[in-house]
Parts: C-alpha cells; sequence; structure tokens
C-alpha cells in the first residue's frame, strides 16, 4: 500500500501503530510498526527444515487418521454422528454433540453453540461449536502436535456437561 500525505496535514496525521521512529520525521513513524513481528522470516530456514524431515505426506496422513479416529470415538461415546461421512473428512470433523438437558430440546441457535463452547473453555478446551440445522456440533481438528488423550479430555467434558455437572 502506498499512503501520501500532503506536507500541510502531516502534523496530524499518525499511524495506528507507531514505529520506533515516530517523533522524529513523518516517514519515520510509519516504517517499522511497533507490533510487527518478523520472527517468522527469522525461523523460516528451520521450519523448512522440519517439514523436510517430517514430511508433508506422513503429517497429513497423520492427521487425517488422528482427526477420523477421534471423530468416530466421541460420536460413539455421545450417541451421536459426526456431520459428514468419514470419506470425506481430510484433518477436520463435525461431530454432533450429545442432549444437553440445560440446554432444554429445542432447535438450537448461535446462543446455544456459545454457551457451550464457553463452557468447555472453562474447562481449558479450545473448541468451535456450531449450531447448523438445529444441531450442536464441535469442529475438532488434527495436527501433527495433536494426540487421541486431548480429544478424550473433550469427550469427557462434554459427557460431564451433559450430566449437569459443573466446571471443573
Amino acid at each position: 500500500a502506498l499512503l501520501h500525505v500532503q506536507p500541510e496535514h502531516q502534523d496530524w496525521i499518525d499511524p495506528l501503530v507507531i514505529s520506533h521512529g515516530y517523533g522524529s520525521d513523518f516517514p519515520s513513524g510509519f516504517y517499522w510498526p511497533g507490533l510487527a513481528d518478523f520472527s517468522s522470516w527469522l525461523a523460516l530456514d528451520e521450519a523448512l527444515a522440519f517439514w523436510d524431515l517430517v514430511g508433508l505426506e506422513p503429517a497429513r496422513i497423520y492427521c487425517n487418521y488422528l482427526v477420523t479416529d477421534a471423530a468416530e470415538m466421541l460420536a460413539d461415546a455421545w450417541g451421536t454422528r459426526l456431520g459428514i461421512p468419514t470419506e470425506l473428512l481430510g484433518p477436520m470433523a463435525l461431530v454432533e454433540l450429545p442432549a444437553m438437558p440445560a440446554l432444554g430440546n429445542e432447535r438450537f441457535v448461535y446462543e446455544h453453540a456459545e454457551a457451550v463452547q464457553n463452557a468447555l473453555f472453562r474447562r481449558r478446551i479450545e473448541v468451535p461449536v456450531k449450531a447448523l440445522s438445529g444441531q450442536l456440533y464441535v469442529r475438532i481438528s488434527a495436527h501433527i502436535y495433536n494426540h487421541s488423550e486431548e480429544y478424550e479430555v473433550l469427550r469427557d467434558a462434554v459427557l460431564d456437561l451433559k450430566k449437569g455437572r459443573s466446571e471443573e
């Protein structure tokens, strides 16, 4: 992007995020925004070396199998179903949540999903909860740093919520 400011207006135009040069002259206030983080650029060589070591295809296969196993485990434990057939899954899956008496049995909307997501967050679980076609779903995902025990924690937390148990 380009910002051109006539000299007569430069005294009242400020950058949204200031640079270390703010206050010296007009352009210096915009050169290096204070919240810019260049560590990703500095780490790029190591990141590429890591992926060369691990391999993209083995990582993809691991993530796909992990999310499929986790989604099926959750659906079995909750007595629900997957949002889409397993053959269409990649590293993400939708799993229907079980009925939760505290929410009633109405057609679920955003506010219900938000309430469940916040209850899980209070248990230190970060997972999106979505209301789709009147049903509640969790959207789980997998990456190479995930492991099956993390999904077991989610399973147990949802079962506790279903039973009306308060947050731990």
